[in-house]
């Protein structure tokens, strides 16, 4: 026996086994049931969401040996000759190959004979917005006044394309977009079936890339099963399709936040390099910006992604970057990167990377009361030492103005003497004022600049650097950074926390990423001696202070210093 592909074989019988579309099979079901079975039916939807195959079990509902009934039994001779296609009451038309009124006629002078065995004789018409406008009148009175025993059912992915006389003579249903949980929940169905060993991750991605189609994700689920030996995983289901891999997505996103243009250009190269689709990364990252939308709105908004708690902490982590402004922006330029990809005619590497740099390149976003606030608290200074200083030079120099009395003015005869305006004070230079630095730091860009800010800075002051370097960035909220020591370095930690390196540091990091960022130092759990017992740990103590007690060197030392122990150093 020949192989038939999943789309076939899992083909839903009955109602009950059309996937989520509970609000058009219910409606149709309580129809047959209460005897309200209409002479037309305009069934509309994206594609593979079940509109034909909703068809021919209405079809077989109303032919079958026990019905009309809303459960047809699929054994009778009527259901199986509608299933197999071969019923002669039952007729499927494509309208994309019978588009003429010649066509549309024959269906006339048929419906006036009675059916052979069935109920009903009914017209199945597919995608029927591709029939002419002629052949559409040619259908209008047979549809408004059919024979008792004609039913017309009629299938089509653009109802806007159907005409109004069409739409005002039959009863309408709409399809909609198969959700990925209820797509996932199916292919698990029919993997346990046919005995795949798939994982659960692998089944959503499989349902994410079908995009809301039962029959897409069928096709995909036949090619993977083709394509793995063996177990098969959410590797094997990137590799297969040429899926966007989650992790270059979010290294993507990561290097804008970090503005780090290379990296994204890195990135679209490895893109093309393992040949995903173009559309596919943008469609990617749109949901991913999407996600992070969401998140950035609300984070308890968690529940309306279908994501597991480990995607969800992994977002959040990365949300941290952006404000909803940003990810919005982010999203316009995705937008527009779609739009390019399908209309402009240009090198697709060539928009991936121009948006890639676009999107490294965008500010972040400033709301206007956060200017005003800024503004409030640190003022434009116009009397900096230097702009006082040429100010006065200014004033000095000009050309002095003498005023003449009245009685020792010169003859009219003789012209006055020309005096001039002292001139204004010239503006303050630009780098003497103020800027405003109010954009919004993240923690990718701290962590890609770390590195380039100690260099620097080593050239300044070595001695805080070095303190410097023995920090981990461990988190950015709100343009706060928090650096932490180990517990082994408490003593560099109070040498930064004196008040003069502080605000030396502090500044530093503002000039260098150009923010108005603060920070703060802590101290990580002890880990080295907290697991020590109390005993040893009172006996170390003990030891210590009768040194220090017993040594006036170390105490001289101490006092010169204002210094004091932190510890005993075992040397071997």
């Amino acid at each position: 026996m020949s192989y038939v592909v999943f789309a076939r074989k899992y083909r839903p019988m009955s109602f009950d086994d059309v996937v989520a579309q509970e609000h058009v099979t219910k409606t149709l079901q309580n129809g047959i049931k209460n005897d309200r079975i209409g002479q037309g039916y305009l069934l509309c939807g994206p594609r593979g969401t079940g509109k034909t195959t909703t068809a021919r079990i209405l079809a077989k509902a109303i032919n079958c040996a026990e019905g009309p009934t809303p459960n047809p039994c699929g054994k009778c001779s009527a259901c199986e000759e509608i299933t197999k296609g071969v019923s002669l009451d039952v007729l499927e038309i494509d309208a994309a190959s019978n588009t003429g009124v010649d066509d549309i006629r024959t269906i006339r002078e048929n419906v006036r004979y009675m059916p052979t065995s069935g109920h009903k004789r009914i017209y199945i018409i597919d995608e029927v917005h591709r029939l002419s406008a002629s052949a559409f009148d040619a259908l209008l009175k047979t549809l408004e006044e059919p024979p008792p025993h004609v039913m017309f059912i009629f299938a089509t992915t653009e109802p806007l394309k159907v005409p109004e006389t069409i739409l005002s003579r039959t009863q309408r249903f709409d399809f909609k977009l198969v959700s990925i949980d209820d797509l996932a929940k199916h292919l698990k169905m029919i993997a346990d079936k046919e005995k795949l060993d798939i994982s659960e991750t692998a089944l959503r991605l499989v349902a994410r890339k079908a995009n809301g189609s039962v029959r897409d994700s069928l096709s995909l689920l036949d090619q993977i099963a083709a394509f793995a030996d063996g177990a098969i995983s959410e590797e094997n289901v990137i590799e297969a399709l040429g899926l966007v891999d989650k992790q270059l997505l979010f290294d993507f996103v990561n290097a804008i936040a970090a503005k780090e243009k290379l990296a994204t250009l890195k990135i679209i190269k490895t893109i093309f390099e393992n040949g995903v689709d173009s559309k596919d990364f943008v469609a990617e990252l749109m949901e991913h910006l999407r996600i992070l939308l969401v998140l950035a709105t609300d984070k308890a908004a968690s529940d309306l992604l279908n994501l597991s708690t480990d995607d969800i902490k992994e977002y959040l982590k990365q949300v941290e970057s952006y404000s909803v402004g940003d990810i919005i922006r982010l999203m316009k330029i995705g937008s527009d990167m779609n739009n390019d990809l399908k209309f402009s005619g240009l090198d697709e590497r060539l928009i991936l990377e121009m948006n890639s740099v676009k999107m490294a390149e965008i500010e972040s976003t400033v709301k206007f009361e956060e200017v005003l606030a800024y503004l409030k608290r640190n003022p434009v200074q116009n009397s900096t030492p230097a702009y006082q200083e040429e100010k006065k030079k200014s004033i000095n120099n000009s050309p002095k103005v003498t005023f003449v009395k009245p009685q020792e003015q010169k003859p009219l005869s003789q012209p006055a003497p020309q005096t001039s305006q002292p001139e204004a004070p010239p503006e303050p230079p630009a780098e003497e004022t103020t800027q405003l630095r109010t954009a919004r730091i993240s923690l990718p860009k701290i962590q890609t600049g770390w590195k380039k800010f100690l260099s620097a800075f080593n050239k300044k002051r070595p001695m805080l650097a070095s303190q410097l370097g023995l920090v981990q960035i461990s988190d950015v909220t709100d343009n706060l950074v928090l650096f932490t020591y180990p517990a082994s370095s408490e003593n560099s930690k109070q040498i930064v926390e004196k008040s003069e390196n502080f605000n030396i540091i502090t500044e530093t990091l503002r000039e260098f990423f150009q923010t108005d960022l603060r920070i703060k130092f802590s101290l990580s759990a002890d880990d080295s001696g907290m697991d020590k017992p109390a005993e040893e740990q009172n006996e170390t103590k003990n030891r210590l202070n009768e040194i220090v007690t017993n040594s006036k060197r170390i105490q001289s030392l101490l006092e010169k210093v204002d210094g004091k122990i932190v510890g005993i150093k075992k040397v071997t």
